[in-house]
């Protein structure tokens, strides 16, 4: 058996395009979303994450504002910048880019995040939310495997599902969100004793840890749908014999994809959706606060 590549450059453009068609009517309703990023000193990687985002936003026609702020920047300080925004009614949506300096919690500060403008759906209202079934904003990465387990078009109800990770933003939320849908569902973490023993149950695997190759393809059932969430930056030796650098994932594909039935690849897969549902999540913050009657 080899397995059904689930494309997310595919799936990530049928989201942006449905991001647009919500940005459309909330333009004609009250004006254009605006995302604002908020950058707290001269990180390379966050610039070039903001820079992403921005371009992105430009696609589907979201305004995009970038605060940037000293590494000198306190909690306190960056607490008040929020605040302000979250009060200016032309802001529609807020991310903080990540990493933050020391010494400043990245939970408490997303805890000061307007819950309807929490694109990423990381304030833990958001996330609390999930597990009513309802939330305002579910987190972004969480969205992104539920697209690609339904890109499979597996059954979910009644399907035995593992999850592999118990983060905050991904493990828990997913693990909810497959119960939502009335899977039975298995969460493994660093403490799980027999991690193989339930994984090989699965016929929906998902897996989040940050272990290259933690999951062998005698750890999957046959025909399983395997959605790798996992990004590791791994050296090795190119075939002219000089070191580079390689993105994997948590799943040792070129062998699972010889026994499951769909399986997401590293890269193209998650990470290529995520950023796809911030600008849908964006958009639909902005809907929702129009239906709130809160813009």
């Amino acid at each position: 058996m080899v397995a059904k590549i689930l494309d997310g450059t595919r799936v990530a453009a049928r989201i942006r395009g449905e991001a647009g068609q919500i940005v459309r009517d909330v333009t004609a309703r009250k004006g254009r979303p605006k995302l604002a990023g908020v950058l707290v000193g001269g990180a390379p990687a966050a610039k070039a994450y903001a820079a992403s985002q921005q371009k992105q936003c430009e696609l589907v026609g979201i305004d995009y504002q970038l605060c940037e702020l000293p590494d000198c920047t306190t909690a306190k300080d960056l607490t008040a910048r929020l605040g302000e925004l979250n009060a200016d009614p032309t802001v529609t949506g807020i991310i903080v880019q990540l990493p933050l300096p020391e010494g400043i919690d990245p939970a408490k500060v997303q805890l000061c995040i307007d819950p309807y403008k929490d694109v990423e759906g990381v304030n833990p209202v958001n996330i609390g939310m999930v597990f009513e079934g309802e939330p305002i904003i579910a987190p972004c990465t969480a969205l992104a495997v539920m697209a690609l387990v339904r890109e499979s078009r597996v059954q979910i109800e009644g399907a035995e599902a593992v999850v592999v990770g118990h983060s905050r933003i991904v493990g828990k939320p997913v693990a909810l969100m497959l119960v939502n849908e009335l899977a039975t569902v298995t969460t493994c973490h660093i403490a799980t004793r027999d991690l193989a023993g339930h994984t090989r149950r699965a016929e929906i695997l998902v897996v989040a840890v940050g272990k290259p190759a933690l999951i062998t393809a005698d750890m999957v059932k046959p025909g399983a749908v395997v959605i790798d969430v996992g990004i590791n930056r791994i050296r090795e030796t190119g075939p002219d014999g000089e070191p580079r650098r390689r993105i994997v994932g948590d799943v040792d594909f070129e062998a699972v994809s010889q026994v499951a039935g769909f399986i997401s690849p590293v890269p193209g897969g998650v990470g290529s959706v995520t950023t796809a549902m911030l600008l849908r999540n964006t958009a639909e913050a902005a809907r929702q606060q129009i239906d709130a009657g809160r813009a």
